[in-house]
């Protein structure tokens, strides 16, 4: 709208690929987004942003399991670092699957080690409850998720209308493209650096850099 600034990374250039099947939930739906991410090294991508994630599968197909997502087990996962080894800088949503005393709540590719899994808090700062949590599953295990950033009450462009917005919107799905908009102006900022450093720099300028944990991980980014 005239007069408003959305999305941290305006003047951004963007390739968009589709690789979500809304009517289902199955393995090849990974394999989709391996292709995308092909796709998108082929024309110089630098950072990507994922609102998706996987672990239960149609009936039919063999679900992931919390105990997989090591960051090395799912087709996705094993991509996604591939491509952060290539020097893309991938952002995935962290997921909308809550709090378990008992193990994680990941969904993949977000428990890939070098890949910023984004969890969501909401205006006060504080986790969201359906933010998923980790650690993943990886020896030794890895905090998870990497960073936070505003997934309740968000102000969302329209599913519907291409000129409009819609109401406020809710979860990591939409934390996670917040965060890959400030990758994209620390990338920006400094083109030499590899995907690990600026993630190393979003993490030690988050909230918690000294007191990570598995609720929030580094906390909540500090574009500034």
């Amino acid at each position: 709208r005239e007069g408003q600034l959305i999305g941290p990374a305006f003047g951004a250039s963007f390739i968009l690929a589709r690789t979500e099947n809304d009517s289902s939930e199955t393995p090849l739906e990974e394999d989709k987004w391996v292709r995308a991410i092909e796709w998108a090294d082929s024309l110089g991508v630098q950072v990507t942003s994922t609102s998706l994630g996987y672990l239960d599968y149609n009936p039919g197909y063999m679900s992931w399991t919390w105990e997989d997502m090591d960051g090395r087990t799912t087709v996705i996962s094993r991509a996604a670092a591939m491509a952060v080894r290539k020097g893309i800088l991938v952002v995935n949503s962290a997921g909308n699957e809550g709090y378990n005393a008992a193990h994680n709540t990941l969904v993949a590719p977000a428990d890939a080690d070098s890949v910023v899994a984004v969890g969501a808090v909401d205006l006060s700062g504080n986790r969201a409850s359906f933010s998923s949590v980790g650690p993943s599953t990886a020896v030794p295990s890895r905090i998870k998720p990497d960073l936070m950033a505003l997934g309740v009450t968000v102000y969302v462009a329209s599913a519907t209308n291409p000129t409009g917005y819609s109401a406020y919107a809710q979860g990591t799905s939409f934390a996670c493209p917040l965060a890959a908009g400030v990758a994209a102006l620390l990338v920006r900022s400094n083109p030499a650096a590899s995907p690990v450093q600026i993630i190393e720099a979003m993490k030690q300028t988050a909230s918690q850099a000294a007191t990570p944990d598995n609720s929030m991980g580094w906390g909540i980014i500090n574009a500034l």
